[in-house]
């Protein structure tokens, strides 16, 4: 029975690799599709939405910390024109 498991594993592992490889953009936005749908359907629409919008933010900070941007200047800017 585990040699059967193997056999599945090796073929998802190759299928994943293929398609990162071949089609990335469509394997991130099927899985983001699926975990939104999935979240949707647990936790409602709101939540989902609260929780994305905070992922999102998260990402632009981290990335802006990646790229050793300075966070404050960036935010001055953006208050300035308000």
């Amino acid at each position: 029975m585990s040699g059967l498991w193997l056999k599945i594993e090796e073929q998802i592992s190759r299928f994943l690799v293929w398609a990162i490889g071949n089609h990335p953009g469509k394997l991130i936005g099927t899985s983001v599709g699926f975990l939104l749908g999935i979240l949707i359907v647990t936790l409602g629409f709101w939540r989902t939405l609260v929780l994305t919008m905070v992922t999102v933010l998260g990402f632009v900070l981290g990335k802006s910390q990646d790229d050793h941007n300075i966070i404050t200047a960036w935010l001055e800017r953006i208050l300035h024109r308000y």
